[in-house]
């Protein structure tokens, strides 16, 4: 009786959308790099005005732009500010809400701080740097500017880099001599010695200084941006996030540091405190209360896991103390924003498969909120209003302002206001088909949420092939936003049912939900993606006998682990994925790895082994697409060549799609259009396309 109202219940959303379904068309490759991209909106600090950047991608060009929008919060106004053809980006307003900073190319090889007021006219060119600024910030007065570069720590001045630089490239010995422990990240050398630090050039001359000369110190070398460091609102200290650990790449350990910035002339070095001695793990993202007395920050406490629950933390700049804001929550938090001068903080949370927004009260942490509308949120930049991003699966990301309403001490709401209208045109043409969010039984019997994307003109009368997709991370969870790299709605609208399950170990669900698999990184995963296959398989509308899966990284891994331990599905797709736990050691960050296998890779073999695709390659027999980046140093392009090897030596079928320039992901439009063509040949050669005939 269920499976035949579950029936009905399909044939008539089907039937109520067939008719709007014919104008439309199913989503393409093209239109993933079609879409206007909302990059992270500020508001002017008078509350009058919202800048963002908004970046065009061209598959002609295979390259993009990047422009200043304009948005007034009263919704009346809506133009582009810049029109230089090039990069225009990381806008920052003014204390006075009368210009906005932001770096451009416009002359020479380097990009440059550039200013331009808000009703308009031509940009003016401020910085003379001899290497590109990033994560602007004003100072309080309005007077300078401060910036991250990427310097020597032994070239404190312009003259010493440009020497040093312009002998670097003109030597013809191209060779790094490497003594640190950490050398690369990502997809970029960190070798040649270079380390972020902060600038601070003035409004009326354009002459910078370096703030961290002499120092020894300098922001974390993988991520540093705007988020690393605060001014204080009397503009007399700086607050920021540096290395502690005596050799980066063996150990790691952010903390936060003050630096006084009205020492004088006469002081060399300023002084720095190290604020945070108290956690070995790590401590960052600072932001100063707006009345001075308080520095909110982030922390975990778990060294070289990072997907330790991060903490909000109070530190009290008066009695040098500091508490956690959030023991009660249950979950990671992530950008943190002062609601004016009120004793509320705004941040936002992943949770249950979504990106929320939530408040905390400093003075009763108990009163902590967190507000879902079925879309993904993510929290900006705030001054009397809190501007924000919000996506879902059907949508890509738009601009919203949100009021917020604290009227009542034991709760609070937001009234959403959208300002831009980017993509609607685009958005508007395609046929999407329906998601649903279950929960069924995995490992341990315990829920396992799961999404599941239906293809566009889905018939439920009808069998369809299905795609088992496996996340990445694996401490990461698939939320409902719209993605670029894997996006549900693309990979069903050639006619398969997507499912993606948010196994244990995934983020959103609890610390003991995502630190359930250490140790065993592979076991209970496994279980959920087989648990998760066969409800899928128990649908009436699944053909069994098509079913097939993909992943990336670790959901690679899982692709591999899978080949190895099931014949059940006809095809697999692994990008990026990890093969072989002891050649993972090439990767860029090793240290701490005995943590989530729960020994080094030459400690105890035997566990290291059972967690090792390649110890299972004998039982391999799925045809295999491999996919893989040259300049992929989180997990090394050698992974993708063993698997590949492997397979090809055993009589396996599969394929290997090499990218000489890419990176873990697929970043150019063109390498991704044919991505997603060997992608989609892949399955219709071995589980066909659409319903079954």
């Amino acid at each position: 009786m269920l499976r035949n109202s579950i029936r009905a219940l399909l044939v008539g959303l089907f039937l109520a959308g067939a008719a709007d379904a014919q104008t439309k068309r199913p989503i393409t490759v093209e239109d993933l790099w079609a879409v206007k991209r909302l990059g992270k909106p500020m508001i002017s600090p008078d509350g009058k005005y919202v800048v963002v950047e908004v970046t065009t991608y061209s598959m002609e060009t295979n390259d993009s732009t990047s422009d200043l929008w304009l948005f007034s919060t009263d919704g009346k106004l809506q133009r582009r500010l810049t029109t230089f053809q090039g990069k225009n980006s990381g806008p920052a307003w003014s204390p006075d809400s009368r210009t906005i900073a932001f770096v451009s190319k416009r002359a020479g090889d380097v990009a440059q701080i550039h200013l331009i007021a808000p009703d308009g006219g031509e940009a003016r060119q401020l910085s003379k740097l001899p290497m590109p600024p990033s994560g602007l910030k004003w100072a309080p007065d309005g007077k300078s500017i401060f910036c991250i570069v990427n310097t020597w720590p032994d070239t404190p001045d312009d003259d010493s880099f440009q020497k040093r630089e312009k002998a670097r490239k003109e030597d013809k010995v191209q060779a790094f001599v490497i003594d640190d422990a950490m050398y690369r990240y990502w997809d970029h050398w960190l070798a040649d010695g270079k380390r972020p630090v902060i600038f601070r050039v003035d409004v009326d001359t354009g002459k910078h200084a370096n703030l961290f000369a002499g120092l020894q110190l300098f922001l974390p070398v993988t991520n540093a941006s705007a988020d690393s460091y605060d001014i204080a609102p009397d503009g007399k200290e700086l607050c920021f996030t540096a290395e502690s650990a005596k050799e980066l790449g063996m150990d790691f350990n952010l903390d936060l540091y003050t630096m006084p910035l009205d020492h004088g002339p006469a002081r060399r070095h300023p002084p720095v405190k190290n604020l945070t001695t108290d956690n070995p793990a790590g401590d960052f993202n600072p932001r100063y209360s707006p009345d001075g007395r308080h520095i909110a920050f982030l922390r975990q406490t778990i060294k070289h896991f990072y997907a330790d629950r991060v903490r909000i933390m109070l530190h009290d700049r008066g009695t040098g103390g500091h508490r956690e804001l959030s023991a009660n929550l249950d979950r990671s938090v992530g950008t943190l924003l002062w609601f004016g001068t009120s004793p509320w903080l705004f941040f936002d949370v992943e949770d249950q498969g979504y990106h929320k927004l939530g408040m905390v009260h400093i003075e009763r942490p108990d009163h902590l909120f967190l507000v879902n509308e079925g879309q993904s949120e993510q929290a900006a930049d705030m001054s009397r209003l809190l501007v924000g991003l919000r996506s879902n699966f059907n949508y890509p990301t738009r601009l919203f302002l949100y009021a917020p309403d604290l009227s009542s001490a034991e709760r609070y709401q937001l009234r959403a206001t959208r300002l831009d209208r980017f993509n609607d045109d685009l958005v508007a043409a395609w046929d999407l088909g329906a998601v649903k969010n279950v929960t069924y039984k995995g490992a341990d019997d315990e829920d396992v949420q799961m999404w599941i994307v239906y293809p566009p003109r889905f018939d439920p009368t009808k069998k369809w092939p299905l795609l088992m997709m496996v996340h990445g991370g694996p401490h990461n969870g698939i939320t409902n936003e719209f993605h670029f790299r894997w996006n549900a709605h693309l990979l069903a609208s050639k006619g398969y049912v997507v499912a993606i399950p948010n196994f244990h170990g995934s983020s959103g669900f609890g610390q003991k939900f995502t630190d359930s698999i250490t140790g065993d990184m592979a076991t209970k995963p496994f279980i959920d993606v087989m648990k998760a296959t066969d409800y899928m398989e128990a649908l009436p509308y699944i053909d069994k006998s098509r079913t097939a899966a993909a992943g990336a990284s670790y959901g690679g891994f899982m692709m591999a682990w899978l080949n190895g331990h099931t014949d059940r599905f006809k095809a697999m797709i692994c990008h990026a994925g990890v093969y072989n736990w002891h050649s993972m050691l090439a990767s860029d960050v090793v240290v701490g790895r005995q943590r989530p296998l729960g020994a080094p890779p030459w400690g105890d073999l035997t566990k290291i082994d059972r967690q090792s695709p390649q110890r299972f390659a004998a039982n391999f027999k799925t045809p295999t697409l491999i996919l893989h980046g040259e300049k992929d140093y989180r997990v090394p392009v050698t992974q993708g060549f063993e698997y590949y090897n492997t397979l090809r030596t055993n009589g396996v079928p599969t394929r290997l799609v090499y990218f000489p320039h890419e990176n873990h992901w697929i970043t150019t439009p063109k390498n991704s259009r044919l991505w997603h063509r060997e992608f989609f040949a892949w399955l219709a050669k071995y589980i066909g396309a659409g319903p079954t005939p």
